[in-house]
């Protein structure tokens, strides 16, 4: 589907720096990058005894049953809930639950609630459903969505010498990180990591800060020429601090700009995504995050890096949005599905539109996305044209929006005195 969205007066066209030229158009061979682990299993819930749910989605392990439930007055304490559904196949099939069969009868009086441990949350694939109600003394927490969904809670209330009340089925919860419930001790500013040598980068945590709350992360990187300090601040290239995405995430987000080697990312020998996987290993540990959300952007050289990262750590990052990025950083990887969304200016006179097409038509194969043709706008049209591609696999959209200007982070269509940019990329990251 695609959006047309028209306007009425100029816009600042950005002072494209000239050394891009000769060390970017080459490109960068891909790096062979090992991807690490980052099957996270979600939180417990509380569940009772009884059958398990089914779990669809691709990928991912089905958690454990729920414990039995504790008999009160009379009431004997309900069977072991058997085991979770397994995980659905990538196709979205259900795995099989488990079935245990309600406590045996107590002598008399009416049987007591039951709080039988829930199953531990597994991590079924994006789009897997909960657990459904349990059977009899209630349903086993089965690992449902990305990070685990508990099963829904039976109510097979017990009657007298009956089994014990069914207890609560577990709850859902986020890839809670390691630095969740942990006294804060990372604070904003710039900070130096150890990766191959002294690495800098800034970092930006919400005023409201709660250890107890998962964040979504997003890391942002600069352009060739640029800085960290420009992205956290604003300035240079992008008007309003990372990318415009602080002001729009309203204390919901935690962001990293990272510092490039010489004011870019060759990403030479793997260099900067292992700095990304030392700052992503510090900052969860230090800091609460959602593991299942976090996301990297950037402008030109700095999307050309977050494209790197989407090639060799679709595991760990939910999505990437691009801002008239090129492949310069390299293409470890590159067979795993992400969601994906690239701006581009069909007048991009440092990397050309058609480069853009290709990175975005690459992840709408890898995606399992329907082939479209979108109809980008014409050249100094002063408009914008938005598509989202159709039939893309669960949880790895794509959507490519592409306007009339030239290489620009921050286009404005005619009229508007705020770039439309900004907004786009905080839908797309927001859906998740």
């Amino acid at each position: 589907m695609t959006e047309r969205i028209r306007r009425t007066s100029s816009r600042a066209l950005l002072v494209v720096v000239p050394l891009l030229a000769a060390p970017l158009f080459a490109g960068c061979s891909a790096e062979g990058v090992p991807n690490p682990d980052a099957d996270k299993a979600g939180g417990p819930g509380t569940g009772g005894s009884g059958t398990g749910g089914s779990a669809s989605g691709a990928g991912g392990r089905a958690a454990a049953g729920g414990g039995a439930g504790t008999g009160a007055t009379g009431g004997t304490a309900g069977a072991p809930g058997g085991a979770g559904g397994g995980a659905g196949t990538p196709s979205g099939g259900s795995g099989a639950g488990g079935t245990t069969p309600a406590g045996g009868a107590g002598s008399g009086g009416i049987g007591g609630a039951g709080s039988g441990m829930g199953g531990l949350g597994g991590i079924a694939g994006l789009g897997a459903n909960a657990g459904t109600a349990g059977q009899n003394a209630g349903a086993a927490g089965i690992g449902g969505g990305r990070a685990g969904g508990g099963g829904a809670a039976g109510s097979a209330a017990g009657s007298a010498g009956a089994a014990g009340m069914a207890g609560s089925g577990g709850s859902g919860a986020t890839g809670e990180s390691a630095g969740c419930g942990k006294t804060r001790s990372l604070m904003n500013g710039r900070k130096t990591i150890q990766s191959g040598g002294n690495r800098e980068y800034i970092i930006r945590v919400p005023d409201n800060y709660d250890n107890n709350k998962p964040y979504r992360l997003i890391l942002a990187y600069h352009w060739l020429n640029g800085n960290a300090s420009q992205v956290a601040d604003g300035g240079g290239s992008t008007e309003d601090p990372y990318y415009g995405l602080w002001d729009l995430a309203e204390n919901s987000t935690i962001f990293v700009a990272p510092e490039g080697l010489n004011a870019g990312w060759s990403n030479s020998g793997g260099a900067d995504v292992n700095l990304t996987d030392a700052i992503l290993k510090y900052v969860e540990g230090e800091l609460c995050i959602d593991t299942t959300r976090v996301f990297a952007t950037g402008f030109s050289f700095g999307a050309g890096m977050s494209y790197a990262l989407a090639c060799a750590r679709a595991d760990v990052f939910r999505g990437v949005v691009l801002y008239a990025g090129g492949q310069l950083s390299g293409c470890s990887g590159g067979t795993t599905p992400i969601a994906y969304m690239h701006v581009h200016g069909v007048n991009d006179s440092v990397l050309n539109i058609s480069g853009g097409r290709q990175m975005r038509d690459h992840y709408v194969t890898v995606n399992g996305c329907m082939a479209q043709t979108p109809q980008d706008p014409g050249g100094n049209s002063g408009t914008h044209t938005c598509t989202s591609y159709q039939g893309c696999s669960a949880g790895h959209p794509v959507r490519w929006c592409a306007h009339g200007g030239d290489h620009n982070p921050t286009e404005k269509d005619s009229g508007q005195n705020k770039s439309w940019v900004p907004g786009e990329a905080w839908k797309f990251i927001e859906q998740f």
